[in-house]
């Protein structure tokens, strides 16, 4: 392909550490429903397939899933805490503001792709202040398909101009591998998120370790 001029970015685990502002956002929900707090590692094998489902896992870990109506109201409250502290102890990992702005110099067009809740994919990035960055996001819940579907990142892509031809995936887990792979994307993955399996078995077209490699795996695809 040709340089790489479109990318279509995962969140959690790729841009950002968000786990222990979600573990918070949860925790405040189980105790509030009677249920024991979970542990770091407990969230990082839940995250990754949207709010719905990492609250329904969530509470099966110390009890009975809870219906479909409780699950509904569950997830709002979950959100309604998250809201209130998004990023509080969310850090953004090394390298990535500067790669951004590299990139953004370069004229390449970034869109976010995300399987978190749209509300709180928007909040946490401009609490950040990576927001203007992005020229299209989008989350779990407002759009007709989510990750590992690749119409997420079509849909996504189309949002900010429809680049598709010389566009490229970059994300940390199966769901964005799949997702990337499924739109007919190369994909880039990298090695330090939330991946529920060894990344090197994902099938990601490139691996990065450090977000700053990031660059010269664009270029390694432009060669392919």
């Amino acid at each position: 392909m040709t340089a790489v001029d479109a990318i279509a970015f995962d969140l959690d685990g790729t841009l950002i550490n968000s786990v222990p502002d979600v573990r918070a956002a949860i925790n405040r929900l189980l105790v509030s429903e009677g249920r024991a707090e979970i542990t770091l590692d407990q969230t990082l094998s839940l995250v990754g397939q949207g709010a719905r489902v990492m609250m329904e896992q969530a509470m099966s870990l110390g009890g009975e899933a809870p219906p479909a109506d409780a699950l509904d109201r569950m997830v709002e409250t979950y959100i309604g805490f998250y809201r209130r502290h998004p990023a509080d102890l969310t850090t953004i990992y090394p390298g990535v503001v500067e790669v951004l702005d590299s990139l953004a110099a370069r004229g390449v067009r970034m869109a976010i792709c995300s399987n978190k809740p749209y509300v709180m994919t928007k909040l946490v990035l401009e609490t950040l202040g990576l927001d203007h960055y992005f020229d299209a996001v989008t989350g779990g819940d407002n759009v007709p398909h989510r990750k590992p579907d690749g119409r997420h990142v079509t849909h996504t892509l189309d949002l900010m101009g429809g680049h598709h031809a010389n566009a490229a995936m970059v994300g940390d887990s199966e769901t964005d591998v799949a997702a990337g792979k499924d739109a007919g994307l190369p994909v880039i993955a990298v090695t330090y998120g939330y991946a529920h399996v060894a990344v090197a078995d994902l099938g990601a077209d490139v691996l990065i370790d450090r977000f700053s490699d990031l660059p010269d795996a664009l270029d390694e695809l432009a060669r392919a």
